[in-house]
């Protein structure tokens, strides 16, 4: 018989409808009825890409006696993270205060209150290594519960008195005149400074194996390169053409810092987009690496990552457009964002949206879950797909248990460090050569035949914007508002195509992705942003502060596409309301990541940028873009007028002056959001052509239709037909209606 799972909106917690446990949801009356029990709870979290969570469903949770010993003696809550991440991340703090570690599943046990006394892991159905068999766990709890009950309440005690004062202590040690100013250029130099001394030469990223890909600390060192003029001094001649294609290539730092940003940048994107983490014959990157080589991944595939991932590859493009149109690097750079924004569309979306994950499990010949399984190949079969193109199979190590072998690309590293190797419309890029593209068809059709990961098919409001962010943000460089593109084989430069391909689809997708989550949401009365979504249908938990802030994000980078209909006053609307229920005026800018639990009474603030962006970097990151739309219509009433948003932009980023010199892998998208709050310029246009060179530009903020600035009539000053308006603030240069002088004056 199906327990309470049954009817849950996640597809996690249905995967496990049909265990013996009567899994309980997270309600108040399920607490209620442990109370009248008088039973610890035991709650589970996990997710549905999560290896180890599946590992311990088969082991315990699907065995009758472990279920008969859970059912007798707890109410067992079953949690999905990604539906209710406030809850989740009371729960790691305890386990991470009980054990020094944390990660999923999670096995917490409570009171029927929800307060922790005790917390682990994955547990075993037997003792394993210095881990208790979860039988174990289970009857020293129970008898805990029952016989030294006192010592469980004066544990609990503490623990909520700890966790309690963990949700405060970062407001609590933010001193005012460091919440106040923005990151100045030296602070930001040597956050830079800082995140290169982690930088591994040899590999790209940063610290060893494992290796996540640090998209937002890239999308920072891109921005500081700019900043510190390196695109400038390239097209100016300081650098020669030769110089600057060849910096990267081996990886090793030249101890400029300018240089060393680029550097940094284009062997960490290289190494990752020629290895095994990156899907080479779908698109798309895995969650992780198990090896500093980037060549095995952790083969689950998550929504947050790809988007970012293209957030990031389209940087690094208007980077390297400005550095070289014809070089290679930028044909690797545009690669990456036509797979990764094609596999976004294909593969990780559902009608109308984005779905949040697939598996890294997936049923291999022999009918057993197995990680990797759709994805490695044997020896015997990638001969018969062709060994002539760049696709080649590697070897490491961290393979051993796979059982087959991971595709990669790797010859394209040294592709670009070949000088002697030309590119141009006679030497294509390798990953366009026929043999190349026959492997991939080849291949496709091999691992099409197989049985595929499952989906997590639930809507996650914040990733789901990440991604109609990212979407819009590469359509806007491809050309979209012009019918430009830069074609399917990701080459708008030399050996490329200027078709438009499927890019042409990207910007109409966001605009449909934009508003069918814009509709979920309700009208006008009704309006109410939601975490999650499983079909139409909204999950348990409440849009916390980064859903709200991406969602406000993608609506302003969709706004610049043709055919959206986003208004301002909507988007003003929205920032108002999340400003008012995640932020709290006082000494310093308190800022709440969530509206809090009805059964947990805890609003938590957590500044760091781990897998995607916080809710106070995000949250930074509406500000700045609304104060570029610099419309004040209305801030009489709702507040939002441009200064106060430029304020509020500098309290949210102020905090992270504690943060970046000391630990700046855990605040890129804090930095990123400094370094453009630097320097904000906004380009006014109506014309398509000015439109798209604003659009491809690196130093450019936001394309808006409208100045945005009032003239002495205090009616808004007009931008022309078929010219350009600059503005930084409100100061604003002349109407400019050719492409060079508008490339003048955003170079200058």
């Amino acid at each position: 018989m199906a327990n309470e799972l049954a009817s849950s909106t996640s597809p996690y917690l249905r995967a496990h409808a049909d265990n013996p446990v009567d899994w309980r949801m997270w309600t108040k009356g399920n607490l209620a009825e442990a109370a009248r029990r008088d039973v610890p709870l035991l709650i589970s979290i996990g997710y549905s890409t999560c290896h180890w969570c599946h590992v311990m469903a088969h082991e315990s949770f699907e065995d009758e006696a472990i279920a008969r010993v859970i059912n007798e003696n707890f109410l067992p809550i079953k949690i999905d993270r990604e539906e209710l991440p406030d809850i989740d991340s009371y729960y790691m703090n305890a386990l991470q205060a009980m054990r020094g570690q944390g990660g999923w599943p999670m096995t917490i046990f409570a009171t029927p209150q929800g307060s922790p006394f005790y917390a682990g892991t994955y547990f075993p159905p037997a003792p394993r290594g210095n881990l208790p068999a979860f039988t174990q766990v289970l009857a020293a709890v129970s008898q805990s519960w029952t016989e030294r009950r006192d010592e469980v309440t004066e544990m609990t005690a503490r623990m909520d008195r700890g966790l309690a004062d963990m949700a405060s202590a970062v407001s609590d040690a933010l001193p005012a005149e460091a919440a106040s100013e923005l990151l100045s250029a030296e602070e930001l130099d040597s956050a830079a400074e800082s995140l290169l001394d982690s930088y591994d030469p040899a590999w790209g990223g940063f610290g060893k194996a494992p290796k996540f890909p640090p998209l937002m600390n890239l999308m920072q060192l891109l921005a500081t390169f700019v900043r510190l003029g390196g695109t400038t001094s390239a097209r100016e001649g300081a650098l020669a053409l030769d110089v600057v294609d060849r910096l990267g290539a081996d990886g090793h730092l030249e101890g400029e810092l300018v240089l060393d940003c680029l550097i940094a940048v284009r062997s960490t994107f290289a190494r990752i987009a020629s290895g095994g983490m990156r899907d080479q014959v779908r698109g798309g990157i895995a969650r992780y690496s198990v090896d500093r080589q980037w060549f095995v991944p952790h083969f689950e595939k998550m929504l947050y990552d790809n988007a970012l991932y293209l957030r990031a590859a389209v940087q690094w493009a208007k980077v390297e457009r400005a550095l070289n149109p014809d070089s290679k690097w930028l044909a690797l750079a545009e690669r990456e964002v036509t797979d990764t924004a094609n596999f976004l569309t294909t593969d990780m979306s559902d009608g109308d949206r984005f779905i949040a994950a697939l598996d890294a499990d997936s049923l291999n010949a022999d009918g057993v879950l197995e990680e990797g399984a759709a994805y490695v190949v044997t020896p015997e079969e990638f001969a018969e797909v062709g060994e002539e193109g760049l696709l080649q199979l590697v070897d490491s190590p961290a393979a051993a248990e796979l059982s087959g072998s991971v595709v990669a690309a790797i010859r394209i590293i040294d592709w670009l460090g070949m000088d002697e190797v030309p590119f141009d419309e006679n030497h294509p890029a390798p990953w366009t050569t026929s043999a190349t593209v026959a492997q991939q068809e080849s291949l496709r059709h091999l691992l099409g035949t197989r049985p595929q990961p499952a989906r997590d098919e639930k809507t996650i409001t914040e990733w789901n914007s990440l991604a109609i962010t990212a979407l819009a943000e590469a359509a806007l460089y491809t050309g979209a508002s012009d019918g430009s593109g830069i074609g399917a084989d990701g080459g708008a430069g030399v050996g490329g195509s200027a078709a438009t391909g499927p890019s042409a689809g990207w910007g109409s997708e966001a605009v449909h992705f934009w508003e069918a989550m814009v509709a979920r949401f309700g009208t006008d009365a009704s309006f109410e942003v939601r975490r999650s979504f499983t079909g139409d249908t909204p999950g348990p938990g409440q849009a916390g502060l980064a859903d709200w802030a991406q969602f406000i994000t993608a609506g302003i980078m969709v706004r610049q596409l043709p055919g959206a209909s986003v208004q301002v006053s909507d988007l003003r609307s929205w920032s108002a309301r999340m400003f008012t229920d995640f932020t709290a005026e006082g000494e310093t800018l308190e800022v709440f990541d969530s509206m809090g639990d009805e059964i947990l009474d805890v609003r938590a603030s957590d500044p760091v940028d781990n897998t995607v962006p916080s809710g106070r970097s995000a949250a930074a990151e509406v500000a700045l873009l609304h104060a570029e739309i610099g419309v004040d219509g209305g801030a009489e009433t709702d507040g939002l007028s441009t200064g106060g948003l430029l304020d509020l932009r500098d309290r949210l980023l102020g905090v992270y002056r504690a943060l970046a010199g000391r630990a700046p892998r855990g605040c890129g998208h804090a930095l990123w959001q400094s370094e453009r709050a630097l320097k904000p310029v906004r380009v006014a246009t109506r014309d398509a052509a000015l439109n798209s060179i604003a659009a491809r530009h690196p130093g450019v903020t936001l394309v808006t239709g409208s100045t945005g600035v009032p003239g002495d009539n205090g009616a808004e000053v007009e931008v022309p037909d078929g010219a350009a308006i600059v503005c930084q603030g409100t100061q604003c240069s002349l109407p400019v209606t050719t492409v060079e002088n508008l490339v003048a004056l955003l170079d200058g």
